[in-house]
């Protein structure tokens, strides 16, 4: 009697832990690789803003695809979105994109070598730096942060380091062809 009404329910009560933890397990799994994918698609798209041969619309146009991101990125997380607050996140993480973009901006400026080297110089700012956001929210999302706790100076480091990957590929992919 003390088995069959004890022991056998806390028995089972175990196992489907263990199994709904295992399912939790696989789908984190399968949620970063989710992530990793809309990242690298983003990170392309915002390549391709660097494009536009108008100096400051590319950068807004690279702002947009990084929100448009990390609203996609909320999504797979189930975490809360809100586009005023991604916007201020954004320009706060990405502050030091802007000392970085302001070479190829003025480049642009300059006729006859503005759309060979501005725009190369741009696209792959734009996409090392959209790579770098997407990873820095993934690792936060992943911890159980969400945009309200979110604090871009504590993950400026992280960003930096992420921006360095984001540039190694995209020269690897240049490389490559």
């Amino acid at each position: 009697m003390l088995r069959s009404q004890i022991v056998l329910p806390l028995l089972r009560a175990r196992k489907n832990l263990i199994i709904e933890n295992n399912c939790k397990h696989q789908d984190r799994g399968h949620l970063s690789g989710q992530a990793d994918k809309l990242i690298k698609k983003y990170a392309f798209g915002s390549g391709l803003f660097g494009y536009l041969p108008i100096p400051v619309l590319d950068a807004f146009g690279i702002m947009a695809v990084q929100r448009k991101m990390l609203f996609h990125l909320a999504k797979v997380y189930s975490i809360p979105f809100s586009r005023s607050l991604a916007k201020d996140l954004l320009k706060t993480l990405a502050g030091g994109f802007a000392s970085k973009a302001a070479l190829p901006m003025a480049i642009k400026m300059v006729p006859g070598i503005n759309i060979l080297f501005g725009s190369t110089g741009m696209a792959a700012i734009g996409s090392a730096s959209t790579y770098a956001v997407g990873k820095v929210f993934k690792k936060h999302f992943e911890e159980g942060g969400t945009l309200e706790d979110f604090n871009p100076d504590k993950e400026k480091e992280t960003f930096e380091a992420e921006l360095k990957k984001g540039v190694a590929l995209s020269q690897d992919k240049k490389k490559r062809g």
